[in-house]
């Protein structure tokens, strides 16, 4: 039932995604930005849901790293989304906010 959650919160998030890049012109660059960070936080919401409860219980209480690999899955997707998701919606959003 949890996964099925997650699945239902990454398909949210991408639906979001879809409809703010269609609405990208009617919309200030600073709704854009606090939008898409939102988008993004729910999108990672439901990656690490989705990986966190598909391991099984006694494998992820025995694994010291799980916390670091999380951590640097966050960081990889927040990369991501500085350097390819925020210039789909502001392409100077560093310019002129």
């Amino acid at each position: 039932m949890s996964r099925r959650i997650f699945r239902i919160i990454i398909a949210f998030s991408i639906l979001l995604a879809i409809y703010l890049i269609a609405l990208k012109d009617d919309q200030s660059k600073v709704f854009l930005i606090v939008a898409s960070s939102i988008t993004f936080l729910i999108f990672s919401l439901g990656i690490h849901g989705l990986i966190a409860h598909s391991l099984r219980p006694e494998t992820k209480g025995n694994i010291i790293v799980y916390p670091i690999l999380m951590w640097s899955l966050w960081a990889i997707l927040f990369l991501l989304f500085i350097f390819f998701i925020i210039p789909v919606y502001c392409p100077d959003f560093l310019l002129d906010l």
